[in-house]
């Protein structure tokens, strides 16, 4: 089993390097011991693992299959190893997170300051999620979880689990004290045409919400709002609504938490999507401590919140 393992690691090594020597250098191996390993796996599945070609070695589409296997069990191998040595207090583990942007500026910040002082060797990477790559980076191991939006796995990978914390709901939203709040209706309700008589802006991390406020405008109010603000940032265009009269479509989730002046919804229903949020993750972390934490920490925190809120 271990010989196995070392073949695979190597194999990882050739891919990273795309050269047999460079991969012989940095693991101070000969090429031929290197070759060697190479051959022993090729014999073992029974098909080639690399192409050779002008820029380098580059993985079959099978080697790329089991390329894929291995960076899995070597991030599996570190966490193993991180337990074992864990009585040493000077070793660092390392949890890498990616998630999207409520998550990111809204929910995470508030846990992960109880997470360190329960794990003060634990280093934490959070990253951006880039939802294109999000299950590949989990299932390769270059990622331990995911938060967002859970319709990234509709159809999960059998070595991946879900957890939905909450659903977040997308609402037209403004400033408390926005001018359009003085033109409702005496049962609370507002002309949804209102809409169209002030400034708009997007949020533009998600195609969704330009999709959402140009064509459910054009459906439900016949043309598009005036558009003069595109941003990439939730906390920014938080910022932004809070101080101008502009309207948007955000999560609720994100405002509700927002400090300074309160943004609230708009009594209008438009383009109004609901999203399955939460994490995902390779099985076999779900026993790791850090991250059964972690996801502790989270189910807590929406239990609180929904309780609050009355959902």
């Amino acid at each position: 089993m271990l010989d196995l393992m070392t073949h695979l690691f190597r194999l990882q090594a050739i891919v990273e390097e795309g050269s047999l020597r460079r991969a012989a250098e940095r693991l101070s191996i000969t090429q031929p011991a290197l070759s060697r390993s190479l051959a022993k796996l090729e014999k073992r599945f029974g098909q080639p693992l690399l192409e050779r070609g002008a820029r380098g070695v580059t993985p079959t589409p099978f080697g790329a299959k089991v390329l894929s296997s291995v960076l899995r069990l070597s991030r599996h191998w570190e966490l193993a190893e991180q337990e074992l040595q864990s009585s040493d207090t000077s070793k660092k583990m390392r949890l890498r997170i990616r998630a999207g942007p409520l998550w990111r500026a809204v929910v995470l910040p508030g846990l992960i300051g109880e997470l360190q002082r329960a794990f003060p060797n634990l280093v934490i990477e959070l990253q951006n999620a880039d939802f294109e790559t999000a299950i590949p980076d989990l299932l390769e191991g270059r990622v331990d979880v995911f938060f967002g939006g859970l319709q990234i796995a509709d159809e999960i990978d059998k070595r991946l689990s879900r957890r939905q914390f909450t659903v977040v709901h997308d609402r037209v939203v403004a400033r408390a004290d926005h001018p359009l709040f003085g033109r409702l209706r005496p049962n609370g309700s507002l002309e949804p045409q209102v809409l169209l008589d002030y400034p708009w802006l997007i949020y533009s991390i998600d195609p969704a919400y330009e999709s959402a406020t140009v064509h459910a405008s054009i459906e439900r109010l016949g043309r598009a709002p005036e558009i003069r603000i595109t941003c990439e940032s939730l906390i920014s265009a938080i910022g932004l609504l809070q101080k101008s009269d502009c309207l948007s479509i955000l999560p609720d989730a994100a405002v509700t938490e927002a400090r300074g002046p309160q943004i609230i919804p708009v009594p209008v229903q438009l383009g109004r999507k609901r999203t399955r949020s939460g994490a995902i993750f390779r099985d076999e972390m779900a026993d790791w401590p850090p991250l059964a934490y972690l996801l502790a920490l989270c189910s807590a925190r929406f239990a609180e919140t929904e309780s609050h809120t009355g959902r």
